[in-house]
């Protein structure tokens, strides 16, 4: 009977358990965490002069913690052009949000970079073009994306220089 007692005892325990643990996940929510990792995309690129050459893509999340992040951005367009822009990114929702206070071309709106998983891609997505004084003049940063599958994670020393850099990559 005792036997008995305990069993039950012990299964209503791990009933509250799993119960409790699935209350925190539904608690925790989106994180900056999320998103975090290298991201790349190598292709063919040419130029006026018809000369051929490879190039990637890259993007760099690394999470500070749940809800802030550090970024970097480059990406490679027709004749050579670029874009490329790092810096500071705060999660809204489940989309890293990048924004600055003030614009880099006069009369335009300053730059607010969006960045979230839709599916299989890590998409971005500037809106109004208010990032073009970070792109040459093929380049854009409106509605882009790489393939979610590409996702690598960042070494910690890596990871280290990186936030210390605030986004910003050494070449």
């Amino acid at each position: 009977m005792a036997a008995s007692v305990a069993g039950k005892l012990r299964y209503a325990a791990l009933l509250a358990l799993g119960a409790a643990g699935a209350g925190i996940g539904a608690v925790a929510g989106p994180s900056a965490f999320d998103l975090a990792g290298h991201y790349s995309h190598s292709f063919r690129n040419s130029d006026v002069s018809g000369e051929h050459f490879q190039v990637t893509d890259t993007l760099d999340i690394v999470a500070r913690d749940r809800t802030h992040a550090v970024f970097d951005i480059h990406l490679n367009f027709f004749n050579s052009h670029e874009c490329s822009l790092g810096g500071e990114a705060v999660l809204e929702g489940a989309v890293l949000v990048h924004r600055e206070t003030r614009s880099l071309i006069e009369g335009q709106p300053p730059c607010v970079l969006r960045l979230w998983r839709e599916g299989g891609r890590l998409r971005w997505n500037d809106g109004e073009n208010s990032c073009k004084a970070y792109c040459g003049a093929s380049g854009s940063l409106m509605d882009g994306g790489m393939a979610w599958s590409t996702r690598r994670p960042i070494s910690r020393a890596n990871r280290m220089r990186f936030l210390r850099d605030g986004g910003q990559q050494q070449n």
